[in-house]
């Protein structure tokens, strides 16, 4: 299977702009409060914190988002969050970048989905985390929120080229829902990363699981790269779906396509990684509008592959702009 070299490859960078995304999903607020210790605490056994700062960032599909968003394409989204501070915090944090939050729904009933973690050290260190505090729900959307999403989906649907389904587990995919985004996937392309469920989202257009999450949903027990080239070819056959692309961490990523068979993308980049932390939505987010820009799927995981070396040489969860992606691209043949 041939594809462009890397110079043509870096030019369609450009191209990225003219696409439009829509992502449904789970949308969480990551907030890190950081400060400094200087004791213990005669309490406990634990580190004194004085506060220095308190910040929110977009989480899981709001971290999806902002990825498309800094590749400098469109993108709306659909989900669900509180009608509380994180919430209206998140709405905002994503409109600042960009977002189109019409479809982002407040459910008064539920608590935004939020992760906060306490970040310390001493005077000139780098702050680490201590601990990491959840908020997230038990229980489903009520069926007056799960119609809302199934609306919202319905609606921005004439406004986006493809959609990523970002589900985290948080309980927002129900059978109508997936239904839709089956429907959807036979007009366009629908990605699908699921934490928890890969094996839910039958008939999409796209299933991204990572290494763990590919052996948890078929008969392959190991991570080599030859036993994940059946573990593609399985969940294409199972769920009915013309593309698998799985993400290896150092070992990159493998793409397999129904009738082409299978490409394996090695890492790109330095070995020393500094975060992997939302990685696999930057290739999720890159993928997908590479695909809505007219690229072929192969195109797209290759500088899917180059957005995610960019991403985890950052802290926390991060995004890549169209200059790191073309940068990262050059560098393959350099």
């Amino acid at each position: 299977m041939t594809s462009p070299g890397s110079d043509q490859l870096a030019a369609r960078v450009a191209q990225l702009a003219k696409a439009r995304v829509g992502v449904v999903g789970d949308f969480v607020a990551d907030v890190y409060i950081s400060g400094r210790t200087e004791r213990l605490s005669r309490e406990a056994p634990v580190p004194v914190v004085r506060f220095e700062g308190e910040r929110l960032v977009p989480g899981c599909g709001a971290n999806v988002a902002v990825n498309i968003a800094s590749i400098g394409a469109a993108v709306g989204v659909v989900g669900l969050v509180g009608d509380d501070k994180p919430g209206r915090d998140l709405a905002e944090a994503l409109g600042d970048q960009g977002v189109n939050v019409e479809g982002l729904i407040k459910d008064s009933q539920r608590s935004t989905t939020t992760k906060t973690r306490l970040l310390a050290g001493a005077r000139h260190t780098i702050r680490q985390q201590l601990v990491r505090l959840d908020r997230e729900p038990t229980t489903p959307p009520s069926p007056r929120m799960r119609q809302a999403l199934l609306d919202g989906v319905r609606r921005l649907d004439d406004e986006v080229d493809a959609w990523i389904i970002s589900d985290y587990g948080y309980h927002g995919f129900d059978d109508a829902l997936k239904a839709a985004m089956r429907e959807i996937a036979s007009r366009k392309c629908v990605l699908a990363d699921s934490r928890f469920d890969t094996l839910g989202f039958r008939g999409v257009t796209v299933i991204k699981p990572n290494e763990d999450e590919a052996i948890e949903a078929t008969s392959i027990r190991n991570g080599s790269v030859e036993e994940m080239k059946l573990a593609a070819a399985e969940l294409s056959d199972r769920l009915d779906v013309p593309a698998v692309l799985i993400t290896l961490g150092n070992q990159g990523m493998l793409l397999y396509e129904r009738g082409r068979g299978t490409n394996h993308i090695p890492a790109v980049g330095t070995d020393e990684i500094v975060d992997l932390t939302g990685a696999g939505d930057t290739v999720a987010a890159v993928f997908t509008t590479s695909m809505a820009a007219g690229m072929s799927p192969l195109e797209a995981a290759r500088l899917s592959n180059c957005a995610a070396s960019v991403v985890v040489m950052k802290e926390g969860a991060a995004t890549a702009r169209p200059e790191e992606l073309v940068e990262a691209v050059l560098s393959i043949e350099a």
